[in-house]
C-alpha cells in the first residue's frame, strides 16, 4: 500500500534532509593550501602542498575521534595575484575552511590576506618574506618564515661576530628589496660598532664599475650587497677582477643556481643569508624526512618543513578551539587561537614542530625565526656557516 505524502509530511521530510546535510557539513573541517602548482614555481609550490598534506594526514585520526572529518583542499594560484584574488573569494565562500596555509609569492599572500580580512580567516604563510605583509594590522595573517629584514639583522650579527669586520661598504641594486635590506643592515651595524665605509646604489655595468672604484678606495674588509642574482654576479666578478678581496656578503637573492652560473669560480668564498636551508640542517627532521620519502619517493626541501609546521599550527589552533567550545569553531575563534599559539620546540621524533618553537607577535611575525648564513666553498658547494635566531623584537 502506497502512503500518500501530505504537505505536512513533505515539509518534515525536507526539514530532515536539510538538518542531515547541515550536520554532515558541520562535521567536515577543511584546511586550505594555496601555492603555485603549475608554472615556473610549480615544483616549489608542490613542496608546500606536500608538507601541509602530511600534517593533515597525521592529524586526521585525532579529529575523527572527536567526530570531525579533517581534510586538506589545494588551490593553484599560478604565482598570480589576479588568480589569488579570485581564489580568496572561493575560499571564503566555503564555510568548512577554517585556516589557510600559503601562499608562496608575497604578492599573492597580500591579496589573500586582503580577501580574508573581513571573514577573519586565519592564514599562515610558510614562504612569503616581504616586510610589509606584517605591517597591515591584520589579526588573521601570520608568517612562519623569517622576513626579508631578518636577513639583514642576521647578516649584521655575522659581519660583526664571525667576520669581526670594522668597516663595511654597502651596495643596493636600487630595488625596493635591495634598498630595504641595506637600510636595515646599516641600522643594525651602528650599535655593533661597525663602520659603514660607504653606501651606493649599483645596477648595470656602468654603476657597478663606479661602485668597484669606491669600494677599492675604501679598503673595507666586507662588501654587503642587497640585491638579486642579476647584478650580484656583475659586482662580484668586477671586484675580483679589480683585485678586491673583501668578503662578499649577500642575501637570498643570491640563493639561486643562476648566481653560480653567472659568477663561476669568483663565487668561491661568497657568503649569503637564506630563510630556508636544507632539511638536513634541522636536527629533528629525521622522522619527517622518512615519512616524506615513504609517501613521495623523494627528499623534502627546507620549505616543506615550514609548510608542515604551518599546517600543524593551524590544526592545533582548530583543535584548541574545539576543546574550548561546542561544535565547529568560528573562523574568528581559530584566528584568535592561531595568534595566541605557543608550540614548543621539539628535540625528538616524532615532532609536529620541525622548524623550532612556533609563536607569533602581535603583528603576526614569528617570535623567533631562523636565518642561515651559507658560504660557497672552493668547489662552489654551499655550506652552512652559521645558524642565527632573530627575535620579533629585533625587527622593530
Amino acid at each position: 500500500m502506497t502512503r500518500a505524502i501530505t504537505p505536512t509530511s513533505l515539509c518534515m521530510l525536507l526539514l530532515s534532509s536539510v538538518l542531515l546535510c547541515g550536520s554532515a557539513e558541520a562535521a567536515t573541517i577543511k584546511v586550505a593550501m594555496v601555492s603555485p602548482l603549475t608554472g615556473g614555481l610549480g615544483p616549489f609550490g608542490l613542496e608546500v602542498k606536500r608538507g601541509a598534506e602530511l600534517a593533515v594526514k597525521e592529524q586526521a585520526a585525532a579529529f575523527k575521534a572527536l567526530g570531525h572529518d579533517l581534510q586538506l583542499v589545494s588551490f593553484d594560484d599560478q604565482s598570480s595575484p589576479t588568480i589569488g584574488t579570485q581564489l580568496a573569494k572561493s575560499i571564503v565562500t566555503d564555510r568548512a575552511i577554517l585556516g589557510v596555509v600559503g601562499a608562496v609569492n608575497s604578492s599573492v599572500s597580500n591579496v589573500l590576506a586582503q580577501g580574508f580580512a573581513t571573514a577573519k580567516l586565519a592564514m599562515i604563510t610558510p614562504a612569503s618574506t616581504n616586510d610589509q605583509l606584517t605591517a597591515q594590522n591584520w589579526t588573521h595573517f601570520n608568517r612562519l618564515v623569517a622576513p626579508d629584514r631578518a636577513q639583514a639583522v642576521a647578516a649584521a650579527k655575522y659581519i660583526s661576530g664571525e667576520l669581526q669586520a670594522k668597516s663595511v661598504y654597502v651596495v643596493s641594486d636600487n630595488t625596493a628589496y635591495g634598498n630595504g635590506l641595506t637600510r636595515v643592515l646599516m641600522s643594525n651595524l651602528k650599535p655593533l660598532n661597525v663602520t659603514v665605509a660607504g653606501y651606493i646604489g649599483a645596477s648595470g655595468a656602468a654603476q657597478v664599475a663606479d661602485a668597484v672604484k669606491r669600494i677599492k678606495a675604501s679598503r673595507a674588509s666586507v662588501v654587503y650587497f642587497g640585491g638579486s642574482d642579476d647584478n650580484g654576479p656583475l659586482l662580484v666578478k668586477a671586484l675580483r677582477a679589480a683585485g678586491v678581496k673583501a668578503t662578499f656578503v649577500g642575501s637570498d637573492g643570491l640563493d639561486s643556481p643562476s648566481f653560480l652560473q653567472r659568477t663561476g669560480i669568483d663565487a668561491a668564498g661568497v657568503v649569503y643569508s637564506t630563510v630556508y636551508g636544507p632539511a638536513s640542517s634541522f636536527s629533528n627532521a629525521l622522522g619527517f624526512t622518512n615519512a616524506y620519502q615513504a609517501a613521495y619517493k623523494a627528499k623534502p626541501s627546507g620549505v616543506t618543513l615550514y609548510a608542515y609546521d604551518a599546517a600543524n599550527a593551524i590544526i592545533t589552533a582548530i583543535k584548541t578551539s574545539l576543546d574550548a567550545g561546542k561544535g565547529v569553531p568560528t573562523r574568528t575563534q581559530v584566528s584568535t587561537a592561531v595568534r595566541a599559539i605557543n608550540m614548543p620546540a621539539c628535540f625528538e621524533n616524532p615532532c609536529v614542530t620541525i622548524t623550532g618553537a612556533v609563536g607569533f607577535s602581535k603583528t603576526g611575525e614569528r617570535e623567533r625565526s631562523r636565518v642561515l648564513i651559507m658560504k660557497f666553498d672552493n668547489v662552489l658547494q654551499a655550506q652552512v656557516a652559521k645558524i642565527l635566531i632573530v627575535s620579533a623584537n629585533d625587527l622593530k
